[in-house]
């Protein structure tokens, strides 16, 4: 038992976990879509955790909708439960790099620093204007996402209140600055992999 423990904790410790942080519309997914699409990293989400209990719950998968069942979670199993199946998910499928999507909250960061350690590194997207922000929504037109500016940020104060976002990105080990072109956020990106040693084990 204690050999078995040991090899997990071995293989734990050679897990690096991507982690990003960011406002609604910040272009968090964006950061992990270019990793798996330009460095073959593959990635999971707490969004897709909470859509598949949607679905089988058979509920639609609208923003109300899935905080509520968030915070069901939350209550019932705990802060950073989503991340922490999200981590036991990489390890199920021993990837040795890979990224996570949806951290929101200072738990789920120490969550993730608890089960992975300095394996864990997390990425904070920054996007200064707001109006910024809620244009890419719209652009990328899903339905779980406002429809109104003014919609867009009661849901961007709600979320900052019952998550405290910018606090878990102050946790931050690399920020990325999104204000530009979807090219000078790849660069950024580019930057931290060939400069900061973002990928290596």
């Amino acid at each position: 038992m204690i050999g078995l423990m040991l090899i997990l904790q071995q293989f734990i410790m050679n897990i690096k976990v991507i982690g990003v942080v960011g406002s609604i519309g910040s272009g968090k997914d964006e950061v992990l879509k270019y990793l798996k699409s330009r460095y073959s990293i593959p990635f999971t989400g707490t969004g897709d955790i909470v859509r598949l209990m949607a679905e089988k719950e058979n509920l639609e998968a609208t923003r109300e909708n899935l905080e509520a069942i968030s915070l069901r979670c939350f209550r019932d199993l705990g802060e950073g439960c989503f991340v922490r199946m999200a981590g036991e998910e990489i390890m199920g499928n021993k990837w040795k790099i890979a990224g996570i999507s949806g951290i929101r909250s200072p738990e789920d960061v120490e969550v993730l620093k608890g089960m992975f350690g300095n394996g864990f590194v997390l990425i904070r997207v920054n996007v200064s204007d707001p109006q910024l922000r809620f244009e890419r929504l719209r652009h990328r037109s899903e339905e779980r996402d406002p429809l109104t500016y003014e919609e867009f940020l009661i849901q961007d104060k709600n979320e900052e209140e019952t998550f405290h976002i910018s606090l878990a990105g102050s946790k931050a080990d690399y920020v990325i600055d999104n204000n530009g072109s979807l090219e000078d956020l790849h660069r950024q990106i580019d930057t931290l992999v060939s400069t900061a040693g973002l990928l290596n084990l």
